[in-house]
């Protein structure tokens, strides 16, 4: 019997440790399977608590990819074009900085000059404007730069600024620009001062223009982000865009030249010369190529409901030995197709915040109840095209540190970050979506901290009634068997005196 009374108390440490470890062992087991996803979420929690000095609406910006501005791009800042000095891809509808490589460097834009020069002209002329070409045009262009074909301009000719704007974009032709420039300004020197005024004002802080063309000739600079700003502003002028993604043209006859066919050198939008690097989701662009500056490409692209810039500046232009005039290598088509590619085969646009989402909520100290925040505004983002909202990190900011009653609905109660890796993608404010009254008790506060000691004391509670439980079911499952088997062994002794007596 005592080893019975052994074998049950045994029994009854064993189902108590087992109910306190088996708990336990599963909660490690859940963790297990999410420690991969909360590494992965590492980085972008270390650049969150790096943000706590900087004002509402910088942080995007300062640490993230929104806006133009935004210092950390979506995808990044390693190099990716083989040899381009200098890449931007920014995505207007959604504000996002996709990608860059040395944004800031100042390099000569070359070419991508004259897309300013254009810009100007069409805010400052009518298109049916009659432009005279000022006597010795061609003296005022080095006879090594692009004019206009397959006949350049004439002294004395007439053309009307429409045309002389495709010579521009199509061509890169330098005496048309010359002669767009006279007659906007009166001289170059004069035009060039409305360049560079009118760069300042689209934010280009360093940008500066030397001469109307983008010549070698003078001291030029620029960079990658000013590029894309530039095309971006450029852009929203419809006529601009028009003429941009303009394959071929024919210029008519003049009062001194034949009509004049040519086709666009932006070997992205046609094919007729060159057929390798046709991309369909090109709308627009033009390269450029100088011996100093290297081989340049500003373009727009569409697709999946994005609409993307790309500049890139400095690429390697390679020429065969034998023929020099011969290309073997292009440098700024061959690396553009690559990045275009990229960017789409990698991101997607998506919906990050949407006006009545309900973000967190918040104690509020002396309240009836928690403060629920609302966003009120629609945000959208490009996002890697494998990512999902659990991806993202929600960092917020509560109005004075702490919430107090009364609240009123619609009353702004925090600020929120939304974070992917190491950039912030958005700032959104948070509004109170309905009211919180103060509570008439002025010892809320204290209930509030009650209860939630409660709450933990009554999981604990928990814990020990079911631990009870187990104990006093064994007990009692004890104590049933001990009976069961004292009855036997009374059988068994009254069944021994039984035979006894009748072998008497």
């Amino acid at each position: 019997m005592k080893n019975m009374k052994h074998l049950s108390a045994l029994l009854c440490l064993i189902v108590l440790l087992q109910s306190l470890v088996v708990p336990g062992y599963a909660q490690e087991t859940t963790q297990s399977e999410t420690t991969q996803e909360t590494q992965a979420m590492d980085a972008a929690a270390e650049a969150v608590q790096q943000t706590s000095q900087i004002p509402f609406g910088s942080v995007c910006i300062q640490n993230g990819c929104r806006t133009i501005n935004g210092m950390y791009p979506l995808g990044g800042s390693d190099r990716k074009m083989d040899t381009a000095q200098a890449t931007f891809v920014y995505e207007t509808n959604t504000d996002t900085v996709v990608y860059s490589y040395n944004a800031d460097t100042k390099m000569s834009p070359g070419t991508l000059t004259k897309i300013v020069l254009c810009l100007v002209t069409i805010e400052n002329c009518a298109l049916d404007e009659v432009v005279t070409c000022s006597e010795g045009i061609q003296s005022k262009v080095p006879g090594s730069a692009l004019h206009v074909s397959p006949n350049s301009l004439k002294s004395g000719e007439q053309l009307s600024v429409e045309d002389l704007l495709h010579c521009v974009l199509l061509l890169g032709a330098n005496d048309a620009a010359v002669a767009l420039a006279e007659h906007v300004a009166g001289t170059t020197t004069a035009f060039l001062q409305l360049m560079n005024q009118r760069v300042k004002q689209m934010g280009c802080a360093n940008t500066e223009f030397g001469n109307i063309s983008g010549l070698d000739t003078a001291t030029s600079y620029s960079t990658a982000r000013d590029m894309a700003k530039i095309v971006t502003e450029a852009t929203k002028n419809e006529t601009f865009t028009r003429i941009f993604g303009t394959t071929d043209y024919t210029v008519p006859a003049t009062n001194l030249v034949e009509e004049r066919t040519f086709r666009t050198t932006n070997y992205l939008i046609d094919n007729y010369n060159i057929s390798q690097f046709l991309n369909s989701n090109v709308t627009g662009g033009l390269p450029s190529y100088t011996a100093n500056s290297g081989a340049s490409l500003a373009c727009v692209a569409e697709s999946n409901g994005m609409r993307l810039v790309f500049v890139s500046l400095g690429s390697q232009r390679l020429l065969d030995e034998e023929e020099s005039w011969k290309v073997t290598y292009y440098g700024n088509f061959e690396e553009m197709i690559e990045l275009i590619k990229y960017v789409l085969d990698n991101f997607k646009p998506n919906r990050i915040v949407y006006d009545g989402m309900t973000v967190n909520q918040w104690a509020v100290a002396g309240g009836e109840s928690e403060a629920v925040g609302l966003a009120t505004v629609n945000v959208d983002s490009i996002v890697p095209a494998g990512v999902q909202m659990r991806n993202l990190i929600f960092n917020y900011n509560v109005e004075g540190g702490g919430l107090s009653a009364p609240i009123s609905k619609g009353q702004r109660i925090a600020t929120a970050e939304l974070w992917y890796q190491n950039s912030c993608l958005t700032e959104v404010e948070l509004f109170a979506m309905s009211d919180v009254k103060a509570s008439a008790d002025s010892g809320v506060s204290i209930r509030t901290v009650g209860s939630q000691t409660d709450e933990n004391s009554g999981g604990i509670m928990s814990v020990i009634g079911t631990i009870c439980v187990i104990i006093l079911g064994l007990v009692g499952a004890y104590l049933g068997f001990n009976s069961y088997m004292r009855s036997r062994v009374r059988a068994q002794r009254r069944k021994r005196r039984a035979d006894r007596r009748r072998s008497r």
